[in-house]
C-alpha cells in the first residue's frame, strides 16, 4: 500500500510540474505586445566556432546564448530571417540556421512576439559580433585533369581569397564552363576534353565543393558553355564540336536527367560558344563561333517551360551586319535586364553587337550596328566577352591581341542608350588575356578572369554613375595554370 502511495504521489507531481511548466510557456505567449522582457544577446557562435560568416545562399548554423529567449522567437541577420529556429526550454538559447541573404555586415538580433528587438549585454562588443555575408567565385580551369579554383569575396573591400582545398579536381579534362545553380548551393562545370559534365556541392560556410556522384558523360561533344534556368530546373550546355545544346533536368541533390529529345540541334549555327537566356526562361540564346559567315551569329530557341525541350527559333542563325559584311563569329553572349535587348562580342572582330528581341517569337532584328572597342594593339582575335550591370545602364566586354599583349589587355565599358545602342566610354588595363568578366551581386565589384601569361584573376571597384573601373588592392591573384589558363568564371548573386 504505501508503495503505491509514493508512486501515484511521484507520478501526481510529475504531473503538476509539466503542467506548470506549460503553464508557463502559455503565458509567455499570451504576452501582450511590449510586455515581454527584452531579450538580451551575451554570446553568439557560428558554424559550430567558426567565423561569424556564411555564404549568401544561407545554411550556416548559428547558436545565440542570452536571456528572455521566448517561444516563437525570431532571429534576423540584419533584415534577413534565419531559418528552423529552436529556443530552448530554460529562454537561454536559440538555435538556427542562417537563411539567404545579401553580402554585407550585419547585426544579429532577436525579436519575440512583441516585436521588441533584442539588445546586447553591457559586457559584449556588439560589433564584434556582426556577421557577414558574402559570395564566392569559381573558375574553370583548362588544365588535364580540369579543375575548379574557388575565392570568397571580402563583403566590403571586394579582395578575394582562395577557398581552402583548391584547386577542385573536375574528373574530366579541359574545364571551361562553369554555372551555379539558382539557389547558389551546386556548382557544375563543363569539361570540353573529355566531353563530361561534374556537379558540385558548395559548403556555405567556406565555399569548398564537394563533388556529387561521378562526372556525367555529356549527350554530344565539346560541352563548352552552360545555362541554368532561372526556374532553377534546367541547365544547358553548349557543344562546340556537334553543334547543338544539351538540356538536364536538375534534381534536389544536384543530380541531372536528361531531358527527353536532348541535345538539340543548333544547325546551320555551328561551333557555339557563351549561351545565356531570357530572365522569364522562355528564350534560350547561344553563340555561334565558327569561323564561316554562313554559320556564325546567334542561335536561338523558344523554352517548353514544363519539360525543359528546346525548339530553334526560325531565322537562325541570327546577324548584325557590320558595314554590308554578314561575318558574326559570337564568344560572350548577355540580355539586358529589361529582357528586350541581346548583346553579343564579336570574336576578331574587336566589336560588340546588339540585336531587339522579339518578345512572341524569340527572333532577333538588328539593333544598330556593332561597334568597335577602338582598343590600340588590339590586331587578333582574343577576348569578347559580354556582362550587363543590374541596374542596365552598363555592358562591359574585354579585349586582348595574342599577337601583340602590349597595350592591348582591356576591359571596355559601353553605356546603354534609352533605345538599347551602345556607346563606348572608357577601358581599363588588366591583366594577361581577360576571358571572361562577372559583376558581384551588390554591383561594387567586377572580376576578369585572364587567359595568357601571367594567368590571373583581376578585380576592380565599381563607379555606379560613370561605369569607370578602378584595380582593388590587390589589383590581381596570379593562378597556376597551362597557357590555356583559366576560361569561365561565375559567381554567388542574389536572384
Amino acid at each position: 500500500m504505501l508503495t503505491r502511495f509514493l508512486f501515484l504521489s511521484f507520478i501526481s507531481g510529475l504531473t503538476l510540474l509539466a503542467l506548470a511548466n506549460c503553464t508557463k510557456i502559455q503565458e509567455v505567449e499570451s504576452f501582450a505586445p511590449g510586455n515581454l522582457p527584452q531579450a538580451v544577446i551575451t554570446n553568439i557562435v557560428a558554424n559550430g566556432g567558426g567565423s561569424l560568416y556564411c555564404s549568401i545562399s544561407g545554411g550556416c548554423p548559428i547558436h545565440l546564448t542570452g536571456t528572455n529567449f521566448f517561444k516563437k522567437a525570431r532571429v534576423y541577420v540584419g533584415s534577413y530571417p534565419c531559418e528552423d529556429v529552436v529556443v530552448s526550454n530554460d529562454f537561454t538559447t536559440i538555435d538556427c540556421n542562417v537563411g539567404p541573404g545579401q553580402n554585407g555586415v550585419y547585426n544579429i538580433s532577436v525579436k519575440n512576439i512583441d516585436n521588441q528587438t533584442s539588445t546586447f549585454d553591457a559586457a559584449v562588443s556588439a560589433t564584434a559580433m556582426q556577421f557577414s555575408y558574402a559570395s564566392f567565385l569559381y573558375v574553370g580551369v583548362q588544365n588535364s585533369p580540369g579543375e575548379v579554383l574557388g575565392y570568397a569575396q571580402h563583403p566590403t573591400t571586394g579582395a578575394l581569397l582562395p577557398v581552402s582545398g583548391n584547386p577542385y579536381i573536375t574528373g574530366g579534362n579541359g574545364t571551361y564552363g562553369v554555372a551555379m545553380s539558382m539557389n547558389n548551393r551546386f556548382l557544375f562545370s563543363a569539361n570540353f576534353t573529355s566531353g563530361t559534365i561534374t556537379t558540385f556541392a558548395i559548403n556555405p560556410l567556406n565555399g569548398g565543393l564537394s563533388m556529387v556522384g561521378s562526372p556525367m558523360a555529356n549527350d554530344a561533344n565539346g560541352p563548352n558553355g552552360l545555362f541554368v534556368h532561372p526556374s532553377g530546373q534546367f541547365l544547358y550546355i553548349t557543344n562546340n564540336t556537334s553543334s547543338s545544346i544539351s538540356a538536364y533536368s536538375i534534381g534536389s541533390t544536384g543530380t541531372l536527367t536528361q531531358v527527353t529529345g536532348s541535345p538539340f540541334s543548333s544547325l546551320p549555327a555551328r561551333r557555339l560558344n557563351g549561351i545565356t537566356g531570357s530572365s522569364d526562361g522562355r528564350f534560350i540564346f547561344a553563340a555561334a563561333g565558327v569561323n564561316n559567315n554562313t554559320y556564325n551569329g546567334v542561335a536561338a530557341f523558344t523554352v517548353d517551360t514544363t519539360t525543359g525541350a528546346l525548339t530553334l527559333v526560325s531565322g537562325t542563325p541570327f546577324k548584325n551586319p557590320d558595314d554590308g559584311s554578314i561575318s558574326n563569329r559570337g564568344d560572350g553572349i548577355s540580355i539586358h535586364p529589361n529582357g528586350r535587348w541581346l548583346y553579343m562580342g564579336l570574336f576578331g572582330q574587336q566589336k560588340m553587337a546588339a540585336w531587339n528581341i522579339d518578345q512572341t517569337t524569340g527572333a532577333l532584328t538588328p539593333l544598330g550596328t556593332p561597334v568597335d572597342n577602338n582598343n590600340p594593339g588590339y590586331d587578333d582575335d582574343g577576348g569578347s566577352a559580354s556582362i550587363v550591370s543590374a541596374d542596365g545602364s552598363f555592358l562591359y566586354g574585354t579585349a586582348f591581341s595574342r599577337v601583340n599583349e602590349a597595350n592591348s589587355e582591356r576591359i571596355i565599358t559601353y553605356s546603354i542608350a534609352a533605345s538599347g545602342t551602345l556607346s563606348k566610354v572608357s577601358d581599363t588595363t588588366t591583366e594577361g588575356g581577360p576571358n571572361d568578366i562577372r559583376i558581384d551581386t551588390t554591383g561594387n565589384f567586377a572580376y576578369t578572369c585572364n587567359t595568357l601569361s601571367p594567368p590571373s584573376i583581376s578585380a576592380y571597384s565599381v563607379n555606379k554613375t560613370t561605369g569607370a573601373l578602378s584595380p582593388l588592392s590587390p589589383a590581381y591573384y596570379l593562378i597556376s595554370a597551362p597557357s590555356d589558363g583559366p576560361a569561365i568564371m561565375i559567381m554567388q548573386i542574389n536572384r
